[in-house]
């Protein structure tokens, strides 16, 4: 099974329905809690108000899967992102998204965390062999930025 969990830091100056829409332009029907935030220590100095938290299922990466073709940016993602973020032991994968392009819905991968902070994603599998059908359904190998072979969203769930 596939958990997806997408969270983002709200600052003071940001507007809380603008970093609601950025999250959930890009990720299918994510419903959105508010956590506290507890500060320890900021290296910026600059602390969030509150976490805008949403949990789910693979249904949740529809959008994502779709807007990454569009923008016909697989490849990319693929190097930026998951190469980096997959765990040792392939159950989980964590990465950032940029705030400003997820609100016109454009999933863009920051190369470090941002001023603001960026979205979150983290995603649990199973087994790495789900990991590797997230995968191949997600980011597919591509020849000239397009896939090779796309598979179905079922081809993940299954056992």
């Amino acid at each position: 099974m596939i958990n997806v969990k997408v969270s983002a830091a709200v600052y003071p100056t940001e507007d809380p329905e603008k970093v609601t829409k950025a999250i959930s332009v890009l990720f299918t029907g994510i419903k959105l809690q508010k956590d506290p935030f507890d500060a320890v220590e900021s290296e910026k100095g600059v602390f969030p108000a509150f976490w805008l938290t949403g949990e789910g299922g693979l249904d949740l990466l529809f959008t994502l899967h779709g807007l990454i073709r569009r923008e016909t940016i697989i490849d990319s993602i693929r190097n930026k992102v998951f190469s980096k973020g997959l765990s040792g032991e392939g159950l989980l994968v964590r990465f950032l998204l940029n705030k400003q392009a997820a609100f016109v819905g454009i999933p863009s991968a920051p190369a470090e965390e941002e001023p603001l902070g960026s979205i979150e994603v983290v995603i649990r599998a199973d087994s790495p062999e789900e990991m590797e059908r997230l995968f191949e359904w997600l980011l597919p190998l591509t020849e000239e930025g397009v896939p090779v072979v796309e598979v179905e969203m079922d081809y993940v769930e299954r056992d």
